[in-house]
């Protein structure tokens, strides 16, 4: 299956939504799709892959066409970890006895209609988080601030880094891309590109709400082979492991998500050093001992893992993989495994794209092509009160505005507004979720 050259030939779909209207992206008029549910739920695929799977399926509404790249590949360099020792650390890990909410059935879907209550004004947001012992939400922009906010005050800015991210401009996915606090200390950790379009994860101490930019610590650096699918995501478990997205960089047509020299195309996750630069190893990673493959790599084989959650009731982890020309797709590393190879770039979604492929590869539970979507926006499941028919389902939307949840039949679309373009999710203490819009701010996930 052929590839255009180039370093973001599916990039040129994700990254216009930062600064176009979604309609451009799709290349349609803007006319919104049907929010009807899915008469028929698709399947959800959990089988390994050990021969090629079929080809992508039929569809009854005309493909969209993807917007050509803009932006020229760049010479592949090399990834370097800064400062990263390889020694591991033990740590716990904790249950609960409550058993979670299973996936409903998708029959519950089909008298819901949703919409989305905006909650925080503003433009760009790229990660959403709350710090603990605050009920106040921490929001990141992609031109490079965080901001507290507090329902009905003005915003205070916690960090001003617009001089020290990726210059904004529409198309651009670089820029301030995560954020998450350590449990253990307190501090705030931010995952951005530089001036020179290499990312950085960092971490600083946050004083009466402002950061204090002569406590940085550098976690990881990395040197980017392209201009784009960088990932960007961050996300702490409970005993202070920090989950990282890695895309593939955009610079090698996909060959470094399968380089096991480099952590590109892979989720990473690490403990972050508390006494100064760097990480250590968590014992119980995959490839902890650097045999097999590099210590950091929790999963790998993704294109721009641009998305994941961690479902806190089950310890699943999903994630939403942004395509190349084709399809778009959803992965689940279920809770307690790991070391899943989600097979790109040999596949892109069920699509097989070459005949080298080695046996094990994991599929995605579901992939959906051109007539549905650009680029995909991965969710969380909802554990949430507020909306009790979706508990126990996993939501994910498309960066063109249409949203769908996993139930127990697997996937159906939802009767949801629409909001476009769409950078991604966020969850909350109590388990609702909001949609990050480009141009509409945080929106708040409501029954109408």
């Amino acid at each position: 299956m052929s590839r255009q050259s180039g370093g973001s030939t599916k990039w040129g779909a994700l990254t216009l939504a930062f600064g176009m209207l979604a309609a451009a992206c799709s290349g349609s008029s803007g006319e919104s799709e049907s929010t009807e549910v899915a008469a028929t739920p698709a399947p959800v695929s959990t089988v390994a892959r050990t021969t090629p799977p079929p080809t992508e399926p039929a569809v009854t509404e005309p493909a969209v066409t993807e917007p050509a790249v803009t932006e020229p590949e760049q010479p592949v360099d090399s990834a370097v970890a800064t400062d990263a020792a390889t020694t591991t650390v033990a740590t716990t890990t904790t249950t609960t006895t409550v058993p979670p909410d299973p996936p409903p059935p998708n029959d519950q879907f089909a008298d819901l209609s949703l919409g989305f209550d905006q909650v925080v004004d503003v433009r760009l947001p790229t990660a959403v988080t709350w710090r603990p012992g605050d009920d106040a939400m921490f929001v990141a922009t992609q031109d490079g601030f965080v901001y507290r906010v507090t329902p009905g005050e003005p915003f205070e800015t916690v960090l001003d880094f617009s001089q020290e991210v990726s210059e904004y401009a529409p198309g651009s996915e670089r820029g301030l891309l995560g954020l998450a606090f350590d449990p253990r200390d307190d501090r705030m950790f931010i995952n951005y590109t530089d001036l020179d379009h290499n990312t950085h994860v960092a971490s600083y101490e946050v004083v009466d709400n402002v950061t204090d930019l002569s406590t940085r610590r550098n976690v990881l650096f990395l040197e980017q082979p392209g201009l784009g699918h960088n990932g960007g995501r961050l996300l702490f478990e409970e005993n202070g492991n920090l989950f990282i997205s890695s895309g593939d960089g955009g610079g090698s047509n996909g060959r470094d998500a399968q380089d096991v020299t480099n952590v590109f195309g892979a989720l990473l996750r690490v403990i972050p050093k508390l006494d100064g630069d760097g990480y250590d190893i968590p014992p119980d990673n995959p490839f902890a001992d650097g045999v097999a493959d590099r210590p950091e790599i929790y999963a790998r084989g993704f294109r721009n893992p641009w998305t994941f959650s961690i479902d806190d009731d089950t310890g699943d982890i999903w994630i939403g993989d942004v395509g190349n020309e084709e399809r778009e797709e959803i992965d689940l590393i279920p809770g307690g495994t790991s070391g899943q190879n989600f097979g790109w770039y040999w596949f892109e979604g069920n699509n097989q794209r070459r005949n080298d492929f080695p046996e094990g590869l994991t599929p995605p539970v579901f992939d959906y092509g051109r007539s549905d979507g650009v680029a995909v926006m991965g969710g969380h499941v909802y554990r949430g009160d507020a909306i009790p028919a979706l508990r126990g389902a996993y939501l994910f939307a498309d960066l063109t505005g249409p949203v769908w949840a996993i139930g127990a039949a697997g996937v159906s679309r939802l009767d949801a507004e629409r909001i476009a373009p769409i950078s991604g999710w966020a969850e909350d203490r109590d388990g609702e979720l909001y949609l990050l819009g480009i141009d509409a701010g945080v929106m708040r996930l409501v029954a109408r």
